[in-house]
């Protein structure tokens, strides 16, 4: 982070230095995605079995939201360091979509019209697809904000340690490091953080493979690559100059 951007960073409030980091894309992307949510929303009245899977749009969108605004990362720069920039991709991001996709959902499941066709397409079968018994009208807004919320989290994350992460360590290797000790100057430091953030990319595949029930030799493969990656950072790390 230069000295100039720090000076910007100052002069600005809170409020205004997370909007900047909403791109105009971003919210463009919100937007459509807030109509198909409500299509979503409205299909998913009506099939009771599951068939269309329209009405996973709600819960979807603010996934979509989150890896976007992850990918964004590698090339919109703004005032705030990397490791704000992380947590609002993932977590603050997604929460305007988490909101719309609620509050369409629960504005269809709870109006008369929603529940009577819930009711009638959801005969003769023992619950809805998408609207269980325990999940009619507004008993369905806590399940769709915090499962909404958490999937885009998650989603937003998976990205940042697969994809965005390793090859920012590559691409902007120093705004990398800002978020670390080391010195910038140090012509190993560059090839500490690269590595670093190597495994951590392959660590994550590592671990969903483990936990799809992948190869056993692919994921033993990518662990052992993994150790020794982080281990050969962690050596080269505590040797090296500190700023």
């Amino acid at each position: 982070m230069t000295s100039s951007a720090r000076r910007v960073r100052g002069r600005q409030s809170p409020g205004r230095l997370l909007l900047d980091e909403i791109s105009p894309y971003t919210w463009g992307l919100i937007g459509l995605l807030a109509v198909a949510s409500a299509y979503g929303s409205y299909d998913s009245l009506s099939d009771a079995y599951g068939d269309r899977h329209l009405g996973q749009l709600p819960l979807a969108a603010p996934s979509v939201v989150a890896i976007w605004a992850s990918f964004e990362l590698l090339w919109r720069r703004t005032a705030l360091p990397l490791a704000q920039r992380l947590f609002i991709a993932c977590i603050l991001t997604p929460l305007p979509s988490v909101v719309v996709s609620t509050v369409v959902w629960v504005a269809f499941g709870a109006s008369g019209y929603g529940q009577d066709l819930i009711t009638s397409t959801s005969e003769g079968i023992y619950d809805h697809y998408y609207w269980p018994r325990d999940a009619l009208g507004f008993a369905a807004a806590p399940l769709m904000f915090f499962g909404g919320w958490g999937v885009a989290g998650f989603m937003g994350l998976m990205s940042l340690l697969v994809v965005v992460l390793p090859v920012k360590a590559f691409l902007a290797t120093r705004e990398v490091m800002d978020g670390t000790r080391l010195d910038p100057a140090a012509a190993t430091s560059a090839a500490v953080v690269r590595i670093a953030f190597g495994a951590m990319s392959l660590g994550t595949l590592t671990a969903i493979s483990w936990a799809a029930g992948g190869p056993a030799a692919l994921t033993l493969g990518l662990l052992v690559v993994t150790v020794v990656l982080l281990g050969w950072a962690a050596a080269t790390a505590v040797k090296l100059p500190r700023r």
